[in-house]
């Protein structure tokens, strides 16, 4: 049965630049009351600046104590969330195979950022969620999750469990007046890669790629994979060696 999410409070981690302005943009100008957020106060500040009735509310999804009092902050200014959108992430080119590996703390911020946060974002969120006739929690995850890229590991390996958790949480919420949603978007041309050398081939345009996630967010749909995402999806059950081989430029 397709449910469908009436959008008047939506909430979006990684709000400062990529893919999070832009679907906050999007909400917004269908009138939804929406709120950014992330670390760095004045890039927030920048973007709801473009957006008169957009808020914003610094939060860093990687610290337990950040998330808290976000959340009673989002709490004390709308009395529920219908829309939660989970898109803070970071990307980072770690080698392994390297005389000197990654260390703890080349690699625990991509944890905390990417899965952890989501996981401890979605928890604390959920109470406002249910006070919505309907809602959902939206998870940003990546075809990478399906078929790594191997020169980013950590971050495809969080990815692969955002998947794994999304799945748990729909068969957990099942039934309730939350929907749990999964995108799961190609290389989508963001700041996201800015410490690649270049930018990645074949990077979707961002407004192409915000057009059909909010036609899969509009549709109902619980996993929304668009282009080389939808790719990976299917090549991770079909070809999953072919697909790895290509993406990671051996084929």
């Amino acid at each position: 049965m397709t449910r469908r999410v009436t959008d008047k409070a939506v909430l979006v981690t990684g709000g400062s630049s990529g893919i999070g302005a832009g679907l906050a943009a999007r909400f917004h100008s269908r009138g939804a009351q929406v709120i950014i957020s992330g670390r760095d106060r004045s890039r927030l500040e920048e973007v709801a600046a473009r957006h008169p009735g957009m808020s914003v509310v610094v939060l860093d999804v990687a610290d337990p104590d950040s998330v808290t009092e976000a959340m009673a902050d989002v709490a004390a200014r709308v009395p529920h969330l219908t829309t939660l959108i989970n898109n803070a992430g970071i990307q980072r080119l770690l080698d392994f195979s390297a005389a000197e590996p990654p260390g703890p703390r080349d690699v625990a911020p991509e944890i905390a950022t990417n899965l952890t946060g989501l996981i401890n974002v979605t928890a604390a969120a959920l109470p406002l969620l249910r006070r919505a006739e309907r809602s959902r929690v939206v998870h940003v995850g990546s075809g990478l999750g399906f078929v790594p890229f191997a020169n980013t590991p950590v971050y495809s390996a969080t990815k692969a469990a955002v998947h794994s958790f999304t799945l748990s949480l729909r068969r957990q919420l099942a039934g309730s007046s939350v929907q749990v949603v999964e995108i799961i978007p190609p290389v989508v041309d963001t700041p996201l890669h800015r410490d690649l050398p270049s930018p990645p081939p074949r990077a979707m345009p961002l407004d192409v790629f915000l057009d059909r996630a909010m036609r899969g967010l509009d549709a109902g749909k619980d996993e929304i994979g668009i282009g080389l995402g939808r790719v990976s999806q299917i090549g991770a059950r079909v070809a999953p060696k072919r697909l790895f081989a290509l993406i990671n430029g051996r084929a």
